[in-house]
Parts: C-alpha cells; structure tokens; sequence
C-alpha cells in the first residue's frame, strides 16, 4: 500500500465524519459554480437587465469565496483536532511530522478534489433549471444552454486553490504540539468554564450601545451604522463567551431548580459546551443575522414597493417647470393615451416641498380646495374645514414620518421661510389618499396656503411646484400588477418617451409613472432576491456544518462521560433527554439570537430607509432559518444520540 492509498482509506475509514464536510464544501462548489454559468453566458451583455444581474453575482461569487475560505479553514481545524490522538500514535509508531504532513495535505486534497467534481456534475445537472429559474425571477429574456467550459475551469482552479492554500496553512497545527499532546487529544480533562464579570457586563453594554446607536435620533448616518454594527458584532461574541456561562452559573446556585431530575447533568455540561463553542456560536450567529437581514430587507422592500403603488392612485404625474412647452406636452400624452385607447382624467395640483423635524423628513404642502379636488375625482369623502394655523397630515404606513406626524402640533419648515411654521395637528379622523408618491402629505387651510403663495417673490417663483395628475380608472388595481399588464408596458413606454423629448429639447419638464417606478423596482429586488437567496442557503448549511463538526469533534469525550454515568444508573431514556436538549440548544439558541437582532435592527433602521412594517418579514425570514436548522437537528441528533447508545450499559 502506497502513500496516496494509505491517504485515501483513512478518508474512506472516516467518511462519516468527512461526509457533512464534503457534502458542504460541494453544495458551495455547486452554487459558485451556477452563478459563474450565469455570469460568463453569452447572451447576458445582450440586455442591461441581465448586465446588473451579473454585477450582483459577481458580488455573490466574492461573498461566496471568502465564506468558503472561513468554513473550509474551520472545517480543517476541528477534523485535525478531532483525530490529534490518531496522529500522537503515527508520531509513536516513527511517522516524521513532513510524512504527517503530507498525509493531512493528500487527505484535504482527496477530500477538496471530491468535492470539486461533485459540485461541478451537480452544477451540470441543475444548469437547465437554474437558467430558467433566473430568467423567471429576474424579467430578463430566455437564455439557451450553452456548455460552460470557461465557468467550469474558473470554479475547479479558484476551488483547488482555496483547498491547496488552506491545507498547506493548517499543517502549522502539528509544529505546535507535542506527540503527548497529541495522544492526549480530546480527553485531557477540563478546567470549569470561568467568567470575567466584567466582559460579561462589557458585552451587555456593547449590545446596548449598539441599540442606542442606531436609534440615531436626526443623526444618524454611515458611520454610526459601521459603529453599531461593530458593538454588536463585539458584544454578541461577549454573549457567548461570558453571558451565556455567568447566566448558567446563578442558575447552577438554585438548587431547588437544577437538583431535578437530568438537570444537573445537562445545565453543568451546557457550560462547558456553550463557553468550548463561544467562537463557533457566534460565528453561526452572525453568519444567520446577516442573511435574515438580507432576506427581511428584500421582503420588506417588496411589501413596501407594493404599498406606495397601492397608495398612488395616479398613473402618470406630469411636472410642470417651463410653462412654454406645457401645451405642446399634454397634446403629446394626449395622442399617446388617445391612440392605445386609454380614457383619462386629469387634476391639476399646486404645491410646496418642505419638511418635519428633520430635513429627511419630506412632505408635500397642499391647500385643502387642491385636495378635495383629487379626493372628488377619486369618489372619496373630502377633508373638513381646515381653520388658520390647523393642518391636516398623511404619512405612508411604517415611514418615519408616520411616527413625527403625532402629537398635538406640527412643526412644518419650508425653504422660503425664516422659522417653522408650528400648526395645529388635526385628527385624521376621514381616511387620506396619497397624493402622486409615498412622500407625505400636509394640507393647511386655502387661507394660509393662498398667503404663503402671495408671500413668494419673483426670484422664490419656482418653490411652488404644478403638477398635472393623470387618473386612469382602468388602471385601479387592488392587487399589483404583473410586468406584462398594460400599465407597466405603457408606462415604461411614455416615460421613455418623454425622456426622448427632453433629450431633443423639445421640453424641460419631466414625467413620471407609477408603473414604471413599480416595475422597475421590483425588477430590482427579484434580482437581489435571486442572489441573495443563494447566498443565504450557503450561510444556512454552513452554519449547521460548523455544529456537526463540533459535535463529532466532542463524540469520543461524551462517550466516555456518559459511559461511565450509565454504569452508576443513567438511562438511555435520560441520556437521549439530557443529549438531544443540549444539541437542541446548539442548535436553535444562534438562531434565536439572530431573529431577535434582527427584529431590533430592521425596526431601527426600517422607518428610516422606507422599509415600512418590519415584522412579517423578519418572522418570515427568521422562521425560513428556523425550519432550515430544525432539519439540520433532527437528522443530527438521530446520529449523535445512536452513537451515545452504543456505550451505554
């Protein structure tokens, strides 16, 4: 038997460890190699949706790579710390450290080049599929097969390099260690897992901070966002490291709690196992906060893009800026509706841009007479008498304005004024429309509108905004439209049309459709769905990868321990209870922990980025994880729990 054999049957004699590794590192393969398909098909510089779709997937195959990189390094460090003892009997038997060595490198090697062909013929399989799934989720036009060599030997020479790199990086393990080390592996017996009370007080106080940071109050911009994502990052590893084993030993102080039953067997092995796997623990956190992020981010914005064009009842908004091409414009809409056989109301609106509380707070100041004017068109019940200095206001739900639109007054500044004007809030007690977008909405009285408008000057003439809405009662929809539906065909046809004219300086003033704003935005976040979605499987597999290499890293000392529990009257029932809870806890508490930040963060930042009401999304996104995970444990623990079984007396 030959080096290179001796090489393999140790990887054939360990499969079972090596499986969920080899497994992982393909199902990467797989997906880097799908998205390289889709980036280096010929037919994608044919149409610019399909160029920013290959932007974003070359973003993806850069997030996938350095993932890849972290979760092979891993990976290779807890098998070679798993098999140190098999190692310290080579040492003994006269193995050198370069024939260990090279052993470790070939086994990596054999083990990377498997996962390589694997990932590849699974890539080759699904190639047909994946192309029709991202036309279908991205709008862009149909994609014929083609045989991807260039993808095919980018993804084999970046994978082999990772795989080569990190094998050569972790032989570095065995010049540290010492042949009674090694043979000691993972039996040497533990110290009790200590905490430093003030980490464990530095953490809480990093989380704190963090959540104060983003709450931002007027302030809050890139920088403290990168602040607040570092505090948190930092305190979720204190979390770990030093919460998680401060709060198990007050626990361990109640007797009257931990002296039931199992209890005191699992709470007691819980220390050791959640401060052994602190690093792990937060690495699978952050890698699930990050994804549920992503994901609840696509998902609000989708509900979100949905509400602001149920909430616009106008289909196109024309913008008056020179009122020398005006006439000349609306004959042009008009033969542009008139020949698709579109019939159409129009109300014209006069209007101020200023803004509450904050200058990112934006509204549109109307006159009540303007409105009621849109609210008749609409067959809907007009605003009440509106007196001097009284307001009333719309804000689109979930927006940050929702929130600065309560209280008994308004502080409204506008560009031409000195100071504020502080009015009266009234209550909303008629249901208001939007008005042409999602930005907000302020009526005042026709008496203080009329008065600001007289109090312009001539050089202020252009802070009072007309605007031509276009009402298509055709168009009404309660649902949002399909990318094919007439509304979005014709909008993006108009738009452009106008865009032309303005090319061609045969206007200055600028058009708008809902549709097309609709579309548009859709088209984008299908994108981002399509790359992210991907990307948050790998994360999700990954993760449960890291736990089942721990957990087999730990196999041989559980076994001892509860071996020797079952010779003084443990029961395979107890075992199977006080086992499965602790791999459910390893399991499920990252998870847990990801969904609550995540709720935190996007509440935080939701308002402010118009992402609308959080919850849904985040449930969603967290409960996709969940479920994913609840798998994962369930096929774990039915191995991990019949390995227990057989050193049970």
């Amino acid at each position: 038997m030959n080096f290179l054999q001796f090489a393999f049957n140790n990887v054939r004699r360990n499969a079972r460890a090596y499986f969920a590794y080899f497994l992982s590192s393909a199902f990467m393969v797989m997906i880097f190699f799908t998205y390289a398909m889709f980036i280096f098909h010929p037919g994608i510089a044919e149409s610019e949706m399909g160029r920013m779709t290959s932007i974003g997937m070359e973003v993806a195959e850069y997030i996938i790579f350095v993932f890849s990189i972290l979760f092979v390094l891993f990976s290779i460090g807890s098998f070679l710390k798993a098999r140190s003892k098999e190692f310290g009997v080579l040492s003994l038997l006269g193995a050198t450290t370069g024939s260990i060595n090279r052993l470790v490198f070939l086994e990596n090697l054999i083990i990377g080049v498997g996962s390589i062909a694997a990932g590849l013929a699974g890539g080759l399989l699904l190639s047909k599929l994946f192309l029709l799934l991202s036309v279908k989720v991205t709008g862009m036009n149909p994609l014929p097969f083609y045989v991807p060599w260039k993808a095919m030997g980018f993804t084999a020479v970046a994978f082999l390099i990772l795989f080569v790199v990190l094998s050569v990086f972790t032989l570095i393990f065995f010049r540290k260690n010492q042949v009674i080390e090694l043979l000691g592996g993972s039996s040497k017996p533990k110290t009790e897992p200590r905490v430093s009370w003030v980490l464990a007080l530095l953490g809480v106080a990093l989380l704190a901070s963090a959540v104060l940071l983003l709450k931002g109050g007027n302030g809050l911009d890139f920088s403290k966002v990168m602040l607040a994502a570092a505090t948190g990052i930092w305190g979720t590893y204190f979390f770990y490291s030093q919460v998680t084993v401060a709060i198990i030993r007050l626990l361990k102080r109640n007797r009257r709690l931990l002296w039931r039953g199992t209890r005191l067997l699992w709470i007691s092995e819980m220390a050791y196992k959640i401060k052994d796997n602190a690093r792990m623990l937060f690495m699978v956190t952050v890698a699930i906060s990050l994804a549920s992020m992503s994901v609840g981010v696509i998902l609000a914005a989708n509900a979100q893009n949905e509400r602001v064009y149920k909430a616009n009842p106008f289909a196109f908004t024309y913008g008056i800026y020179d009122e020398a091409f005006f006439e000349k414009d609306m004959a042009w809409i008009d033969q542009q509706l008139s020949e698709r056989g579109i019939r159409y109301e129009t109300v014209e609106q006069e209007s101020f841009f200023g803004y509450i509380r904050s200058s990112e707070l934006y509204v549109n100041v109307l006159s009540r007479s303007v409105y009621n004017k849109a609210t008749e068109l609409l067959g809907l019940q007009g605003l009440p008498k509106i007196g001097p200095g009284q307001a009333i206001a719309y804000a689109m739900e979930g927006s940050a304005a929702e929130h600065a639109l309560k209280g008994p007054t308004l502080p409204l500044t506008l560009s031409f004024l000195e100071q504020p004007l502080e009015l009266e809030l009234l209550p909303n007690e008629v249901p208001l429309t939007g008005i042409s977008s999602n930005i907000s909405v302020v009526v005042l009285s026709d008496a203080d509108f009329t008065k600001l408008k007289n109090g312009l000057t001539e050089e202020e003439q252009n802070r009072l905004y007309r605007n031509i809405e276009i009402y298509v009662p055709d168009w009404q929809h309660k649902e949002a439209p399909r990318l094919q539906d007439p509304e979005i065909v014709i909008g993006k046809q108009l738009f452009h049309g106008m865009m032309e004219r303005l090319d061609h300086d045969e206007t200055s003033n600028y058009m708008s459709s809902r549709g097309r704003t609709f579309a548009e935005t859709r088209e984008q976040l299908s994108m981002l769905s399509f790359v992210g979605i991907f990307i948050a499987a790998i994360f999700s597999v990954s993760s449960a990868s890291f736990l089942y290499f721990k957990l087999y890293s730990e196999l041989n000392q559980d076994r001892r321990m509860y071996h020797s529990l079952s010779k003084i009257g443990l029961g395979e029932r107890e075992m199977r209870f006080s086992s499965s809870l602790q791999i459910a806890l390893l399991f499920f508490i990252p998870v847990v922990i990801s969904g609550i930040q995540t709720m935190v963060v996007l509440s935080l930042l939701g308002a402010r980025f118009q992402l609308g009401n959080v919850t849904l999304p985040v449930l969603t996104a967290s409960g996709a994880f969940l479920a994913a995970q609840l798998v994962y444990y369930i096929v774990v623990r039915s191995r991990y729990v019949v390995q227990l079984k057989r050193v049970m007396v």
